[in-house]
């Protein structure tokens, strides 16, 4: 295997990990003002990307505000970095929805709630720690064993309206600061794939779905002369590309990049190196989305096909990829690499290699692969899991997802991973060759 090409899909992936998240105080009540004090109609601020400070000060009442956690992010941290007061500790919990309903004394009315401060204790007097002052409260309030009775969550916090209570604990006065960390929603960055690219059945296909809110920029590029770079023999010589939604019409194609939009691919600055390869921007709404990568004068050759999510000032949504091509041997395997990016820093996944399913209605595909072998490797083309069988391991925990594949010679993986870049390489049982198709899915 050419570790090379695994660093250039690490390479290109890379060009999308996330900047440092901005800081903001999204309310001060020394500037702004005092919170709600009323459960059914708290303060309403909206969580920005990044870090968001609250600041405050209660004594013998309760402040409530509501947290919009806006789509395609997620609350990731709810940190007690302040606390100044002559009780021992406080208490916060949360309820989902614009308002709170319920008695909040009663522990079944919270989704997760937890005590903090210099001394806080869990309903059942053990410790939380000496100090909560820098401790994220979201696993705790999360945890059954420090909230028993609430009805329960799984952090991060989706997008969605929460309101929070804040007040103290036995009649003192709370200075307080909460620092709420909102970060990318776990989410596929882009897709690279590689392989032996012709004609008709012998096509490279790269299928993608753009997830949750839209429209979304995108851009398509196909390579060919600059594998050679990468030490790629036999590489595509003309690139052609088209761009289907997921109903098989046409949305658009390109020869030569530079023949149309060339104004518009530099300013992504993503532009082919070199003139005969292909590329496409297109702003997308939300659904099912296919590239198909041909030869352009009919010669065979290894092409590559990539989708990036450009969109500006937002996560990005590529929550499921796939990609069918012809799996040879050698350097000739088909190779799809993705970036797994936001979330609390890992994202689970669903890898699959199919075969055997592709010769069945409706697919109905000749020559495919007889016998997967699947490979998913890190970014420095290290492996982290290889599968063969699919039942031979992790059987129940695939069931688990709704995602078998359904012959039992196709392989699956399902593992979670850091924020990072991946490859998954598909090739043959006893150095067998035919058409496959490599699946990544993002689990929720």
């Amino acid at each position: 295997m050419n570790r090379s090409l695994v660093q250039l899909f690490a390479f290109n992936t890379s060009l999308l990990l996330a900047v440092a998240p901005a800081k903001a105080i999204i309310y001060n009540e020394a500037v702004s003002g005092e919170l709600s004090k009323d459960q059914f109609a708290p303060t309403a601020l909206t969580l920005t990307p990044g870090l968001n400070s609250l600041i405050g000060t209660v004594a013998n009442s309760q402040d409530w505000v509501s947290f919009t956690i806006p789509a395609g992010f997620v609350m990731t941290s709810y940190v007690n970095s302040k606390y100044v007061s002559t009780d021992d500790q406080g208490f916060t919990g949360f309820q989902f929805g614009s308002s709170f309903s319920g008695d909040t004394f009663n522990p079944g009315s919270y989704a997760g709630y937890a005590h903090f401060g210099f001394a806080a204790n869990n309903p059942d007097g053990n410790p939380v720690a000496a100090s909560t002052v820098g401790v994220d409260l979201l696993p705790l309030m999360a945890n059954p064993n420090f909230d028993p009775g609430a009805t329960g969550f799984t952090p991060p916090l989706a997008a969605g309206t929460y309101t929070f209570l804040i007040q103290q604990g036995t009649g003192g006065t709370i200075s307080y600061q909460f620092d709420i960390t909102v970060s990318p929603a776990a989410a596929l960055g882009n897709i690279s794939t590689r392989a032996m690219v012709g004609i008709s059945n012998n096509m490279l296909i790269g299928g993608f779905m753009i997830g949750r809110t839209g429209p979304r920029q995108v851009l398509l590029r196909a390579l060919g002369p600059t594998l050679t770079q990468f030490n790629v023999p036999g590489v595509l010589a003309d690139p052609f590309l088209g761009l289907f939604d997921g109903s098989g019409n046409v949305l658009y194609t390109n020869d030569n990049w530079k023949d149309t939009q060339q104004a518009a691919i530099t300013a992504t600055g993503k532009a082919p190196p070199n003139d005969l390869e292909s590329a496409i921007v297109r702003t997308l709404e939300p659904g099912n989305y296919t590239a198909i990568l041909s030869s352009k004068n009919g010669t065979p050759g290894v092409g590559l096909v990539e989708v990036y999510d450009t969109s500006t000032g937002v996560s990005a949504e590529l929550t499921n990829v796939s990609t069918r091509g012809v799996v040879g041997t050698g350097d000739n395997l088909l190779i799809g690499g993705f970036m797994a990016i936001g979330g609390n820093g890992s994202t689970q996944v669903v890898v699959r290699g199919l075969g055997p399913t592709l010769a069945q209605p409706p697919f109905n595909v000749p020559g495919v692969l007889a016998d997967p072998y699947l490979s998913l490797r890190d970014g420095n083309g290290n492996v982290i899991y290889t599968n063969n069988n699919w039942k031979g391991t992790q059987q129940a925990a695939i069931n688990a997802t709704g995602k078998a594949p359904p012959n039992d010679l196709e392989s699956a993986i399902v593992v979670t991973v850091a924020a990072g870049n991946y490859t998954a390489i598909l090739s043959g049982i006893g150095f067998g060759t035919g058409i496959g198709l490599v699946e990544i899915y993002k689990l929720p």
